[in-house]
């Protein structure tokens, strides 16, 4: 075998630490970036940004479309979710109100954009002639809407950029560029020039609406998350003034009334939940939940990456990384994801409060999309840790079986239900964005960086097809013997490349579940690498090497933060639930009996009917109960498999 260097790279916080195991390293960045709400901006076209921007992200997503396939649980979940909602929604439904323009307070007008780029990203996963069709169609209807003015609006004459307004109309900016990037249709971009120009002929700096934060939904974060699809106007276009608009926008931010300032609060280390109103005491109703509205908040810091992209002005990433620090360390609870009634609540330490608000699931998506931002902006795995588990236990568990349709909220316990629909329409909020988060995971599972690396984030059997330029083409990765249910937890990575030997770098994300971990190359030890880091095996590799990674299987507990006796069992990425199919006294208490480091002393995997993964779990009474992944758990959505997360 070639002699080969390992070493790992681990971050703490958004700050890149290395440290030299066999042989001193580091797994380099690549030069360019790319924008997520896009899908296509890696794709082999004609269509690419005009404006490289002052920064280069440390990774990048794979090349072209259909690059990875998943074919385990989360290939489930995204099959489901092509054959239920991209495939088979009604776009007529979606562009009717564009037609008619009835809305003066609701949020028809986010419908078409969040769907629509769920699909793209559809497509970008699984390209067919069937979802080209339905793409086209839904924008050259919704093009047939904009006004003579550039408006493209489901509100009416003289409530234009109130209410949810901007907001909408930002996933209508959104939806185009989307489709712009998929095809380069140049009668797209225009529509899309146009449309943002109706906005700022109102909205701007000396404009009948002075400051976009005083318009919109809460404390004006709502409108102002405008900025992201405008600092993607600028990368395609180069015309300044969409650039310029973007910074005014910031500058909002910092003015009276609301003033949000969701930058110098970042920058001081502001808590999420304590940059606007708190949620009041034993809050009952809707509005009694405070104002820190955890969606639209990370949406705006979104933008502000994008827009850091394009400046590097540091403060806008620090602000971005603080923000995302604060949500990771107060808010995201055991199962991946944060909020109750949709706003921060210092979350992560309430979580035995009873509550079926738990969890929206355009939090759960945002979150995700938010730390794949920062993931490719730093290469900080931290925030991988954080995309795996909210994917597959939030996320996973908001989405039906059929995905027809997902709940809105993820709860600690009880019966899971069916978001209702909004605005009139057979569509609501979550039902949209979950799918955007959902076919985003392909492009976060294999990466490229600089210095002829490969990523590894996400452990899914399937394939990822990543450009590396030592190897003047692509490297294949097949991944096998996945699964999470198993008595063992490991991946096997087959390299696929074309002939010859081809130094580059494969960097294996570690999760930070996995406190010991085993990694051989073609059957000879390679590493023993630290959990929450990137095992970098750099090396001659030659097609059909094969690396395998033996995970480590023992189930341990995560204990609730205010109430450290109390547990949630954790074993893979997974959560695990009690559930009354399972154990009909799934409300009655269990203590799991533990060793002295929080590993439970028994946890067997076993197979039941209706669960990805099961274990059987010994407690101190000696007695055996059946926990089941927080997906499965609940799965009936109905109170025959009500369930419970802690114990």
């Amino acid at each position: 075998m070639k002699k080969f260097d390992v070493f790992y790279r681990g971050s703490f916080a958004g700050i890149g630490i290395l440290a030299a195991a066999i042989f001193t390293g580091a797994c380099a960045s690549d030069s360019g970036s790319g924008d997520i709400s896009s899908p296509s901006q890696n794709r082999k076209s004609s269509v690419s940004p005009k404006v490289a921007g002052a920064v280069s992200d440390a990774m990048h997503f794979p090349c072209e479309d259909g690059s990875v396939k998943f074919s385990g649980v989360l290939g489930g979940e995204l099959d489901a979710s092509m054959k239920g909602d991209m495939l088979s929604w009604d776009v007529d439904d979606l562009v009717r109100p564009f037609k008619t323009r009835p809305e003066n307070k609701l949020w028809q007008i986010e419908f078409w954009g969040k769907w629509f780029t769920s699909a793209a990203l559809a497509y970008s996963y699984e390209p067919s002639g069937q979802l080209d069709k339905i793409l086209k169609y839904a924008a050259s209807e919704l093009l047939k809407t904009q006004a003579a003015d550039g408006s493209i609006t489901t509100y009416k004459k003289g409530a234009e950029f109130s209410g949810w307004d901007i907001w909408g109309r930002k996933y209508v900016l959104l939806g185009l560029l989307a489709e712009y990037a998929r095809t380069g249709d140049a009668g797209v971009l225009d529509a899309a020039k146009k449309h943002a120009d109706n906005i700022m002929a109102s909205v701007g700096e000396g404009k009948k609406i002075g400051n976009i934060c005083e318009i919109g939904m809460w404390q004006g974060m709502a409108s102002s998350s405008l900025l992201e699809p405008m600092v993607l106007l600028y990368k395609y276009t180069g015309d300044k003034k969409y650039l310029d608009y973007s910074e005014w926008i910031v500058s909002c931010w910092a003015k009276d009334n609301p003033k949000p300032d969701l930058v110098s609060k970042a920058l001081a280390g502001t808590y999420v939940v304590d940059m606007f109103a708190k949620p009041k005491k034993g809050a009952k109703e809707y509005m009694d939940g405070g104002l820190s509205k955890s969606y639209e908040m990370m949406s705006c810091y979104e933008g502000l990456l994008e827009l850091y992209r394009i400046t590097g002005n540091e403060k806008y990433k620090r602000a971005a990384v603080n923000a995302a620090r604060a949500i990771a360390e107060r808010e995201i609870t055991v199962l991946g994801s944060g909020s109750i009634w949709e706003r921060w609540t210092d979350g992560k330490f309430c979580q035995q409060e009873d509550s079926e608000h738990w969890m929206e699931t355009c939090v759960s998506a945002t979150w995700i999309k938010f730390c794949a931002q920062l993931l490719r902006l730093t290469g900080d795995p931290s925030y991988a840790d954080g995309i795996e588990l909210a994917a597959y236990n939030a996320l996973a568990a908001a989405q039906r079986a059929d995905g027809k349709w997902w709940a809105h909220y993820s709860r600690m316990k009880g019966v899971r239900t069916p978001a209702p629909e909004q605005s009139g329409m057979h569509m609501n909020c979550c039902v949209a964005s979950g799918p955007r988060a959902l076919f985003l995971l392909p492009k976060i599972a294999y990466m490229s960086g600089k210095g002829n690396s490969v990523y590894v984030n996400l452990y899914e059997n399937g394939f990822g097809k990543v450009g590396v330029p030592s190897v003047d083409g692509k490297v294949t990765l097949k991944v096998s013997g996945v699964d999470f249910g198993a008595q063992k937890l490991r991946a096997k990575i087959l390299l696929e490349m074309p002939g010859g030997l081809h130094t580059f770098s494969v960097c294996l994300r570690i999760p930070s579940w996995s406190k010991k971990t085993e990694i051989s190359v073609n059957g000879q030890k390679a590493a023993s690498p630290d959990a929450g880091i990137y095992a970098v095996l750099k090396r001659d590799w030659k097609s059909g090497d094969e690396i395998e990674i033996e995970f480590d299987s023992r189930a341990f507990v995560e204990r609730d933060p205010s109430n450290p006796s109390l547990v949630a069992v954790r074993r893979g990425p997974y959560v695990y639930a009690l559930d009354r199919r399972y154990d009909p006294s799934f409300d009655k208490p269990f203590k799991p009996a533990l060793d002295g480091n929080d590993f439970l002393k028994s946890a067997v995997p076993v197979k039941v009917d209706g669960a990805a993964s099961a274990l059987k779990v010994g407690g101190i009474d000696g007695k055996s109960r059946i926990f089941v992944d927080y997906p499965s758990a609940g799965s009936t959505w109905g109170k025959d498999s009500e369930f419970r997360v802690w114990q």
